[in-house]
């Protein structure tokens, strides 16, 4: 059965007559006749007979078409998709993301997506950047913290810079670091204070053991917690001090303070954006990607 053969008997059965059928599908009038030929050889009996002057569906061909009606429903369908494709007007943008970028970089960025095109749907997952880079490959786009190596990814993945943030010490306010350093805290703290450490594979615990290992700085992992909001309800409790992106503190500062790491520059990272190759890019990924980079 061709399905271009059911379409046409929708447009038949819809103008009662083969002539208007065929203008309207901008085919001879023959074409049309031979259509509905093969489609009736095909079921085997008449599905149309001549009425006066128009075009009157038999038994077998009413229950054709209800078939072919909901063919043509889901055809224009699909094409209406295709189209707010085109427009970035449907589609879902599968996000896996670190807790902290998570949190305080990409929810205005979903927002401004989602008012511009409002058919598309956002899913966000959040993890840590080594939990992300084994499993990118379920996901749209990757937000990560700290260098990724190439060799650690899918080769149609790719690595772009996206933002610039600071790693601070994070303090109870009153507390004698506080007080000791008014701007910079220098590394060895680490070793004279409870630390609280963020989870393995954090890509802020991460920063922090590179720079205390180009330091040769060696210090104790006391205390673990999971996510950065952890970490600043442990140094809240006074469990300790920690440490966390500046991003975080931001807005939160209450009962906290934050201090510069070992110099004036601070210690910085990168956050960096994981994304399949431009060429397999779908258009809301571009189009976020495009968002983030304004």
């Amino acid at each position: 059965m061709n399905p271009t053969h059911l379409l046409t008997l929708v447009v038949v059965a819809r103008l009662k007559s083969i002539t208007k059928a065929a203008e309207h599908l901008h085919l001879g009038q023959p074409a049309v006749s031979g259509q509905l030929k093969l489609l009736q050889d095909f079921v085997g009996e008449p599905l149309y007979h001549r009425k006066a002057h128009q075009i009157e569906l038999t038994p077998a061909g009413e229950g054709v078409l209800q078939y072919a009606l909901r063919m043509e429903k889901n055809l224009n369908q699909a094409i209406n998709y295709v189209h707010n494709l085109k427009q970035v007007n449907a589609g879902c943008l599968r996000i896996v993301s670190t807790m902290t970028v998570a949190s305080y970089y990409l929810p205005q960025l979903v927002v401004k997506l989602q008012t511009r095109n409002p058919g598309v749907q956002v899913s966000m997952e959040t993890g840590n950047t080594a939990e992300i880079i084994s499993k990118i490959t379920d996901f749209d786009l990757g937000f990560v913290e700290g260098p990724v190596s190439k060799k650690e990814l899918p080769s149609q993945y790719s690595v772009t810079p996206w933002q610039e943030d600071e790693i601070v010490l994070v303090i109870p306010e009153g507390h004698i670091l506080a007080k000791q350093y008014p701007e910079i805290v220098p590394l060895d703290v680490l070793t004279k204070h409870q630390v609280i450490w963020r989870e393995p594979g954090s890509g802020a615990r991460q920063a922090i053991e590179r720079a205390l290992l180009e330091a040769g700085i060696i210090a104790p992992v006391n205390i673990e917690v999971t996510g950065v909001s952890a970490v600043k309800e442990a140094v809240r409790a006074g469990l300790g001090i920690g440490f966390s992106s500046s991003q975080a503190l931001r807005n939160e500062r209450e009962g906290l303070v934050a201090r510069k790491i070992n110099s004036i520059e601070g210690l910085v990272w990168h956050l960096n954006i994981i994304a399949p190759k431009k060429v397999i890019q779908s258009r809301v990924c571009k189009a976020f990607i495009a968002l983030c980079m304004l």
